[in-house]
């Protein structure tokens, strides 16, 4: 298997407007493994008064609010009903294929917001392809007067000025102020949105950090596009895992905050990524490979799609669940070549463990 494993910023500019915003994508030539595996990032940032227009696209997504916060519309195909939800900062939401979304910050600092998530469908793997209701890139461009006309019994004049209205979009915008948002709905809020940043840990160690995570069992959405995410915080020297994915999903992680290590470990036991990480970057994990990720001085903080919807990792580190605390101590003799009493040494300290270590220090 031919994989090459790095981390990396976003190295693609789609979009990006001055006193506006951008939209940024890692693109499967610079990132390979990306299309190899077909899982796509993108991250979008607009400044207040910065209004994402109306798109769809052709992967189903899970967007995370990495700071700020927004008001999102969401229109399904299948009803044609809008749905306005405010989202704010640790906020995660799904997105299908085909649903029509627009984002504005109606806040007062920059929005940014990562979105992770599968590519199978792609036209291009490894990279998101949107297509945009208006704008001068927007699909009423790219019909005639006539169509427009006859497809929105119009007059050929108004179809004219719909049409050349278009031409000085670009797909982010900043509008004007005093612009009146629909209302957003709290229960649909309940329904589509979690919050990782709030959310009770299923994992939470002193000193070392705690795990958050939003799957099927929190929004059922998640369960039939098959996606789930995670959100980790690691303090000062903590590490998480190392842990695998038994179920042949796979990581695709982003950066939010601090900095770290990620060491990765292969086929036949072959270390095929040991690199230091920062905010920005996003690195990807294969199936069944088992990671580790410590964090550096001022900690660590990251976001993960998981392309299963639900919440299952093999442990090889501490703890209850964990490979070692089930397996019996003859195995263990045996397999790790110890006498009895250091295997004994061996299982008490790994019972008192956990997926998250604090640093050794602590």
């Amino acid at each position: 298997m031919d994989l090459i494993l790095s981390s990396k910023k976003a190295d693609k500019t789609i979009v990006e407007v001055e006193g506006v915003g951008g939209y940024y994508t890692w693109s499967s030539s610079q990132f390979p493994v990306l299309s190899q595996k077909k899982v796509a990032g993108g991250l979008l940032v607009l400044q207040p008064r910065g209004f994402a227009l109306p798109h769809y696209a052709d992967s189903s997504k899970i967007g995370y609010v990495c700071e700020g916060e927004c008001t999102t519309g969401l229109i399904s195909t299948e009803d044609s009903k809008e749905e306005v939800i405010k989202m704010q900062k640790g906020d995660a939401i799904p997105i299908t294929m085909g649903t029509v979304s627009w984002l504005y910050n109606d806040g007062d600092t920059k929005l940014k917001i990562i979105f992770l998530g599968e590519s199978s469908e792609d036209y291009t793997p490894g990279e998101f392809c949107y297509f945009f209701l208006t704008s001068a890139a927007g699909i009423l461009n790219r019909f005639s007067n006539e169509l427009i006309a006859k497809t929105f019994y119009m007059t050929q004049t108004d179809s004219e000025k719909l049409v050349k209205d278009q031409c000085g979009l670009n797909i982010i915008i900043k509008v004007n102020e005093g612009m009146q948002i629909p209302n957003a709905s709290s229960s649909l809020k309940r329904k589509f949105v979690y919050n990782l940043d709030g959310a009770k840990p299923c994992v939470e160690v002193k000193n070392g950090g705690n795990l958050s995570s939003v799957n099927l069992k929190n929004i059922p959405l998640l369960g039939e596009i098959g996606l789930s995410a995670n959100r980790v915080v690691l303090e000062c020297g903590a590490v998480l895992g190392p842990i695998y994915t038994p179920d042949s999903s796979i990581y695709l992680s982003y950066i939010t905050k601090g900095s770290g290590r990620v060491v990765i470990v292969g086929l036949f036991g072959k270390v095929v990524l040991d690199t230091k990480v920062e905010e920005g970057d996003l690195f990807f994990v294969p199936k069944f490979f088992p990671f580790v990720v410590e964090a550096d001085e001022g900690g660590i903080e990251f976001v993960s799609m998981k392309t299963s919807s639900k919440e299952v990792y093999g442990k090889l580190s501490g703890g209850k669940k964990s490979v070692w605390e089930a397996a019996s101590p003859s195995i263990l003799e045996a397999s790790l070549n110890m006498t009895p009493d250091l295997i004994k040494s061996f299982e008490s300290k790994i019972a008192k463990g956990a997926v998250i270590a604090p640093p050794s220090n602590v």
